[in-house]
């Protein structure tokens, strides 16, 4: 019994060295190793993002451009050299696009998002992709600017006025405004939720208004739990009946079901949907007419929602930060372009553009990704020979921050390195871009078909909130990062205080 308990436990350890420790022979030897517990730190330790780019990768990607890490229960190539990524961007037939539902199809993260226009590969990919675009890339902005109205009013009701003693002059009590120290992370959600909803699936669910709203709380609870790192760099551990990863399963099948119920009463029993060009109302048509499964159906409408609003909810996160960290130089210059400008567009203001440009080059709401499968042997660059069935993927956060790239000052918030005019903003943001020095949507085909439509949410966004509103990081928010998945300030808190009429 002792001998068959060792052999067993010897057996799981050979493994463990085998399989976890050490990358596989086959793999290229001239780029460096990352020892295979540095992605899990932040599951143990205080460390986020930020904090292990700094110690474990920034030194060897600068020098090398590609290294091998560990993570997903496997071995992958991570590169961040723009000319690498241009590569695998063009090379789509060599490396190619295989998400959560081939790689770790037993997991629960790729129970939540399933095969998609973002994870497809090939013909299945162009069907997706005809089907889902023209709704991405026309679209109706009105319910935005609406809901930024609401996400303003939400935040002004949560705000109180200073008790001041009343022996003060009239004149002084006035200078006291509404302010309060506001966690942002759920309302933030609830925007950029609404958002997508009104704007991609064509319904409004009252996410703003409605502080039960069914789809907000079932979404909010699997978030809670599906990026757990440990799960995250061990997700074999879904196929073990471990309680609370069966109740995340089950929770991410009651999101998926009550989304589509919403989409049946709102699109479908109505058809509205034969009435209508939302990206919900072409996915819909495509599957009475046989072109998609139900299956597909589900798990496309399930990816708008998901990714459309989980994008925009980390840029304007991270942007809100970045504003509350430098409130006396790039707010108030942002607030004064853009009262100083009513008639001008949004997307033609140089300060805004830049300030949401830089913000995403230092936080790209991805900070990793590895989606890429070799299909046959391959050489990446001039000399990395990676193996056939090997996954290839790119650190966008590495990329953002490349001094080779984006010269000694890649560290430093600088917006003005974009340009001065708004032409020479957008022609240096699409240059960085096409030259995959900017990967935050991705390049090449698979470029992020909702780019335009969460920027637009973004700019419209921080317009209505510098307008109304003036704010500072909370005294006593410890200041990181999340440490895991996507990458923004962790449970961001401003200070916010309510700007006078006269003011805004």
């Amino acid at each position: 019994m002792i001998e068959t308990i060792l052999l067993i436990t010897t057996s799981v350890l050979v493994y463990f060295i085998v399989k976890v420790v050490f990358p596989p022979w086959s793999f290229p030897k001239n780029i460096p190793t990352i020892p295979f517990y540095v992605t899990f730190l932040g599951t143990f330790f205080d460390l986020d993002q930020e904090d292990i780019f700094e110690l474990y990768l920034r030194k060897p990607m600068e020098k090398y451009g590609a290294v091998k890490i560990y993570f997903g229960s496997r071995w992958n190539i991570l590169i961040s050299q723009p000319e690498l990524l241009a590569q695998i961007f063009k090379d789509e037939d060599t490396f190619a696009k295989s998400g959560n539902q081939k790689k770790i199809p037993y997991s629960v993260i790729a129970a939540y998002t399933g095969e998609n226009v973002i994870s497809a590969h090939g013909e299945l990919w162009k069907l997706f992709r005809r089907t889902i675009m023209p709704g991405l890339q026309f679209f109706d902005y009105s319910p935005i600017s609406k809901n930024a109205k609401s996400f303003c009013s939400l935040i002004s009701d949560k705000l109180v006025v200073p008790i001041v003693p009343n022996e003060l002059s009239v004149e002084k009590q006035l200078i006291h405004r509404k302010t309060g120290t506001i966690r942002m992370p759920e309302l933030i959600q609830k925007l950029t939720l609404a958002n997508i909803t009104e704007v991609a699936l064509g319904f409004n669910m009252g996410v703003l208004t409605d502080q039960n709203c069914e789809l907000h709380l079932r979404l909010k609870n699997v978030k809670a739990h599906i990026f757990k790192s440990l799960y995250l760099n061990f997700p074999f551990l879904d196929k073990f009946p471990i309680p609370s990863r069966q109740r995340v399963r089950a929770e991410v099948e009651d999101f998926r079901r009550q989304l589509m119920d919403e989409v049946q009463r709102n699109m479908v029993e109505n058809y509205n949907y034969e009435q209508t060009s939302f990206a919900s109302s072409d996915l819909i048509r495509g599957f009475k007419k046989g072109e998609l499964t139900r299956s597909q159906l589900v798990d496309n409408i399930v990816i708008i929602l998901v990714a459309g609003h989980e994008n925009p909810q980390l840029i304007l996160t991270s942007c809100f930060y970045m504003l509350g960290k430098y409130k006396y130089n790039w707010q108030e210059r942002l607030r004064r372009e853009i009262l100083q400008n009513k008639d001008m567009k949004l997307s033609e203001l140089p300060l805004m553009n830049s300030f949401i440009y830089e913000c995403i080059r230092m936080y790209p709401p991805l900070s990793q990704i590895i989606n890429r499968l070799t299909s046959n042997i391959c050489v990446l660059g001039r000399d990395i020979v990676i193996p056939k069935d090997t996954y290839v993927g790119y650190n966008v956060y590495g990329t953002g921050r490349l001094k080779s790239v984006w010269g000694p000052t890649a560290n430093l918030f600088k917006p003005e390195r974009w340009g001065t005019t708004i032409n020479e903003i957008m022609s240096e943001w699409k240059h960085k871009k096409n030259s995959c020095a900017m990967s935050a949507f991705h390049g090449g085909r698979r470029v992020c078909l909702g780019e335009k439509l969460a920027l637009a949410e973004v700019r419209i966004t921080l317009a209505e909130m510098l307008k109304r509103f003036e704010w500072s990081l909370a005294p006593g928010w410890p200041e990181k990062m999340t440490s895991a998945g996507p990458l923004c300030p962790l449970n961001l808190q401003l200070e916010i205080t309510e700007l006078n009429e006269s003011t805004s």
